[in-house]
């Protein structure tokens, strides 16, 4: 089976992108592996996230989530208690605002919080235990688009 090795991510603060992904990531029980001026990474014991400052010449461009490219990262929770927690010892503590209803939300199949990283990148901690398992709900919509079709 294969797994997710790593995700890399280019911010336009460093040193505030990683302050805030410490905030973030170690209560989710992440560690941060290594920090260093060309990049940083974090790892859970299965996948890594690295985080790299954004060369100068293209900082300008900002990210937008609506782009081409990266919409956002979502990071498992244990229980539908978890995300309440982290919303709200991380993000209220922190005055990090929860996107869509402003708190968690959901049912017993996905439960989540989401909000946005300082570049806007969004991020999400939810609880949804069967949410890979091929009999899960969003795994057995029907298809309506067909790559091969021209």
């Amino acid at each position: 089976m294969t797994k997710l090795s790593h995700i890399d991510l280019n911010v336009s603060n460093y040193a505030e992108s990683l302050r805030f992904y410490d905030m973030v990531l170690i209560p989710l029980g992440w560690k941060r592996l290594v920090c260093q001026n060309e990049f940083t990474t974090y790892g859970d014991g299965t996948m890594k996230i690295c985080i790299s400052p954004t060369d100068p010449k293209f900082v300008k461009d900002g990210f937008h989530r609506k782009r081409t490219g990266l919409n956002h990262l979502a990071f498992y929770a244990s229980t539908k208690n978890e995300v309440d927690d982290f919303y709200k010892n991380i993000l209220q503590k922190n005055n990090i605002k929860a996107l869509y209803e402003n708190k968690p939300g959901g049912d017993d199949e996905y439960y989540a919080v989401f909000f946005e990283d300082p570049d806007r990148i969004k991020l999400e901690v939810v609880y949804s235990p069967r949410y890979c398992h091929p009999e899960h709900w969003t795994n057995t919509l029907q298809n309506t688009f067909d790559p091969y079709k021209d």
